[in-house]
């Protein structure tokens, strides 16, 4: 019998937009991903299977213990929580600290479970990270968004270890040693793993595929590079019956055409005739009814055609929709320049390295910042920005400059994804900013959808489209803003990044994505 299975799940937000509905399986397979497009609920899917959301309706059935890795999508998320508190690890500390005083109480003890090497093994972890001079005590905002990934993840496989794993976007934020542990770590695990991830590496350790998607949920048992094929093989038959039925209909209006031109000869012919006097007035009203009895059975024929032509076409159009092409707008400069944007002379930085930066960054600089978790590179776009001041050195800034963080902080979830843009770009109307909007997923009604309703990468999404509307010649600071996209948006922005006129600092550990964009430096930390 599986150990997870769910049952006519439908989730609705409370404005009453449905995101899933009458969803139903069962985990069967030993690794299986879950895919689909940024909003299409993955998230809340997850959620909702490890009973941390409940569901509109539909129950959830799980017969074993369940471990969860929630998408490290918050803002300020653990900013005052100490790390034993953000890996969920605190009443288990202060078990194992009550116990060494002497309390040793039966709830103690319980919350232990045996874990009397908790601190040993924490703190061999810490050293495995390169984490210094850290306590379970000591604030997790002093650890990168990798580094804090990563202690959660040991904590999921070595110390909860429970028989099904649900991940959800487990590798945003991990450097690529991290990225090996974490797959060495799903290899290993003797349990079931449901897998919510844009990471095609981490995808083709799946052995089924399951796509999410607003038709609803479609279970493919076949490897991710298999089911890549599949989906473009599928998309191309979709598109030549489209196209099938678009010619159909265009025949059908040329012979309605041709038949009214038809009628239209015989019926002046008649005319013609009736007016002479050639043919007896019985025998003309009998050909004219006769003619228009044919003409009204065609044009009703034509019309049931023309109406089964219109659903199919509908059918196919609603299932083409699923995979529409998006695109990245980024704002262009009039023309190229070569200016001093950023001079930094001797800078150390607050957090991370140690070691002091002088270099220059000039307005069409396409820059790839570099290093490994816990270096200090969102600490450095933070400095550059004048967010957290130098430890040491001078700091020169000649131009504006924007910055994107990871957790989205410059999005107003009180305000709809029109306003928001509209807010802060406001050289833009309210026509280009809704072709905008369209560009990227949003399209009609949903430019009124509330920011606080969107997923990580349609929040993504939507603050990329703000930082690079705002102002056509700022140089971005880019931290990580691949994580949380579905592999067509990362695959776009890095296009529209590869052709943009402007400059940028982009943190990414994503070795493809950095790639294909083309940047033309790197700065190693």
């Amino acid at each position: 019998m599986p150990q997870l299975q769910a049952f006519n799940l439908c989730y609705q937000h409370g404005n009453g937009d449905i995101v899933f509905n009458d969803l139903s399986f069962s985990l069967t397979a030993k690794v299986t991903a879950l895919v689909g497009r940024n909003g299409c609920g993955k998230s809340i899917l997850a959620s909702i299977l490890a009973k941390q959301t409940e569901p509109s309706s539909g129950t959830v059935v799980c017969n074993s213990t369940l471990g969860f890795y929630r998408q490290m999508n918050d803002v300020n998320q653990g900013e005052n929580l100490t790390i034993a508190e953000a890996i969920g690890l605190e009443p288990v500390f202060n078990a194992l600290d009550a116990i060494n005083q002497g309390q040793v109480t039966e709830q103690n003890l319980a919350l232990l479970e045996g874990n009397w090497d908790l601190a040993e093994r924490f703190n061999a972890e810490l050293l495995r990270l390169e984490i210094k001079n850290k306590t379970p005590n000591s604030l997790s905002k002093h650890l990168s968004g990798g580094q804090l990934s990563q202690l959660k993840h040991w904590v999921l496989f070595t110390g909860i270890k429970p028989d099904i794993v649900i991940l959800d976007e487990p590798s945003n934020h991990l450097d690529a040693k991290g990225k090996s542990w974490l797959i060495k770590q799903i290899h290993n695990f003797k349990g079931q793993l449901l897998l919510i991830s844009h990471d095609q590496e981490l995808l083709e350790q799946a052995h089924e595929i399951w796509e999410l998607t607003p038709l609803g949920l479609t279970q493919y048992g076949m490897r991710f590079s298999e089911y890549q094929t599949l989906k473009q093989q599928q998309v191309a038959a979709l598109e030549n019956k489209l196209n099938h039925v678009v010619k159909q209909q265009s025949k059908l209006k040329t012979a309605e055409q041709l038949q009214k031109q038809k009628a239209q000869k015989r019926a002046g012919q008649g005319a013609a005739l009736r007016k002479s006097g050639s043919q007896p007035k019985v025998l003309m009203d009998a050909k004219k009814d006769k003619a228009s009895a044919n003409l009204s059975s065609q044009s009703k024929n034509s019309a049931k055609r023309e109406g089964l032509l219109t659903i199919n076409k509908q059918e196919l159009s609603s299932q083409l929709e699923q995979t529409k092409a998006q695109q990245f707008y980024l704002a262009q400069s009039n023309e190229a320049k070569h200016q001093k944007v950023l001079s930094l002379e001797e800078v150390v930085i607050a957090h991370g390295t140690h070691k002091p930066f002088s270099f220059q960054v000039f307005s069409d600089d396409k820059i790839h910042l570099a290093g490994a978790n816990g270096t200090g590179k969102s600490t450095l776009l933070k400095t550059l920005n004048y967010d957290i001041p130098v430890k040491a050195g001078q700091l020169h800034c000649n131009q504006a400059l924007y910055y994107l963080d990871q957790h989205f902080t410059l999005i107003n979830n009180e305000l709809t994804l029109l306003e928001n843009v509209m807010t802060y770009c406001n050289s833009l109307n309210e026509t280009t900013t809704r072709t905008l909007l369209a560009s990227i997923g949003f399209r009609k009604d949903a430019v009124f959808k509330h920011a606080a309703l969107l997923s990580g990468g349609e929040k993504m999404k939507l603050a990329m489209c703000i930082v690079s509307n705002i102002e056509s010649t700022a140089l971005l600071l880019l931290d990580e803003p691949d994580n949380h996209l579905d592999l067509e948006s990362k695959q776009l922005l890095a296009h529209s990044l590869q052709v943009f006129k402007g400059g940028f600092i982009l943190v990414s550990h994503d070795k493809y994505f950095v790639e294909n964009i083309g940047c033309n430096k790197q700065i190693v930390l």
